[in-house]
């Protein structure tokens, strides 16, 4: 083969392999509108210097661990099976909390730290939901247990993990949502900690700057959802104002919505007396709305109640009264104060530029992509972000709806066989 064939496969092969790293980040119930509410110049500088969304579509229920791993598999939470941040299983008769960890709750769906070990990248993750948690038999290469922790401990830690061999690093903040339910979404409180959160956001590009990671990671900073205002001794919807108790055998989660299952026999009863409230819309489980993809799945009751926004579903009188929050999450997601911030920059993503609004499930694709590893199954579409990747990796030339080969793939493939034409006849 003539030397200068070797040398131009060798260039094709080294561009096709091409691969920078990823930082995900999530700040906790960061509301898409909080940037408009009190300055925030690092996340500007971030827009500046790379993409920015008004905001993203979010899954239903709009909770912390469904949101969350929605966004890190691509799975809708009828799909993956986190359907909240409380839940019952019928099949495992046990019910799961934040705190658990048992692989089988956790199976349903593959996270990017799995799929990226699985194709033989390092991933790291610092408390991201479920990534504490083995999951299909696979753990992320390094990873760090829950705890109340500084954000720039956590900082300094992740572009360390960077700056070495890690490819993928995942990090989780729970602010600015803490405020948020303490406070309320429009408080004095909030908006000082979301400038901090801000401040927080302009250490990291330092970091990233300082060790010389901004020309090598492409950060994707996100959240899970927003927040609303709630008050819970004026706004309650007391189930048992409206049903006989002893006709429910059980019960799960409560504020913006509660599943229910009731006694048998009793199903339509219950339903008809619940459905008696104006401020909450009650569903049997096969009437709930298609478009939350939300219903397909085991741990979603025979009923379900959601509350109307800022109002919450509690138990008896008694339930809740003496709680003082002043803001909460977990409601229809189609609401505008649930909706989550969406900002990426690096090498592969396009510079100041603003993205139409997408779906929090297509940032999966988004990530594989700029791993340029394959991706697990899921329910996202990279067509729908691809307008802001500079870089078009493997997920670019086969989507989750087809098998076609992108044009970049085909031509690629076309060179290399015409240099193999050319050596064979030389």
């Amino acid at each position: 083969m003539p030397r200068i064939a070797i040398v131009f496969l060798t260039f094709l092969a080294g561009v096709a392999s091409r691969r920078n790293k990823v930082l995900l980040v999530s700040m906790d119930g960061f509301r898409w509108d909080y940037v408009s509410s009190v300055p925030t110049p690092n996340l500007d500088r971030l827009a500046g210097i790379g993409t920015r969304a008004d905001y993203i579509n979010n899954t239903f229920c709009t909770k912390t661990f469904p949101s969350h791993f929605s966004v890190a598999t691509g799975l809708y939470e009828e799909s993956h099976g986190i359907i909240g941040n409380v839940m019952y299983d019928p099949v495992f008769n046990e019910t799961f909390n934040p705190k658990t960890m048992d692989s089988k709750w956790w199976n349903g769906g593959e996270p990017i730290w799995i799929t990226a070990v699985k194709q033989g990248l390092k991933s790291a993750t610092y408390f991201w939901p479920g990534s504490e948690a083995e999951i299909r038999g696979l753990r992320p290469t390094l990873y760090k247990k829950y705890a109340n922790v500084d954000i720039r401990v956590q900082i300094d830690n992740v572009t360390d993990w960077l700056k070495g061999d890690i490819d993928l690093a995942v990090m989780y903040s729970p602010q600015p949502d803490k405020a948020g339910h303490t406070y309320g979404p429009s408080a004095p409180e909030l908006k000082e900690k979301v400038q901090e959160v801000d401040l927080a956001v302009g250490f990291l590009l330092d970091k990233l700057e300082e060790k010389n990671l901004s020309s090598k990671v492409n950060l994707v900073l996100t959240s899970d959802h927003g927040m609303t205002e709630i008050d819970f001794q004026k706004k309650r919807i007391e189930i048992s104002s409206l049903v006989n108790l002893s006709d429910i055998i059980r019960k799960s989660d409560k504020g913006p919505l509660m599943h229910i299952t009731p006694v048998e026999g009793k199903l339509e009863s219950v339903y008809q007396a619940l459905s008696k409230s104006d401020k909450m819309t009650v569903y049997k489980k096969e009437e709930i709305p298609e478009f939350w993809h939300y219903k397909n799945n085991r741990r979603v009751m025979p009923i379900l109640c959601v509350a109307d926004e800022g109002w919450s579903v509690v138990w008896d009188k008694d339930d809740l009264i003496n709680k003082t929050d002043r803001g909460n999450h977990g409601y229809d997601n189609r609401l505008s104060s649930m909706k989550p911030i969406f900002y990426a920059a690096g090498p592969d993503i396009r510079k100041n530029y603003t993205t139409p609004p997408f779906l929090s499930v297509d940032i999966y694709s988004l990530l594989c992509s700029l791993l340029d590893i394959d991706q697990a199954s899921n329910n996202g579409s990279y067509e729908r972000v691809r307008n802001f990747v500079v870089k078009q990796g493997k997920t670019a030339g086969l989507s989750n709806d087809s098998g076609r080969l992108s044009i970049s793939s085909i031509m690629a493939l076309v060179i290399v066989l015409l240099f193999s034409f050319v050596c064979k006849k030389s």
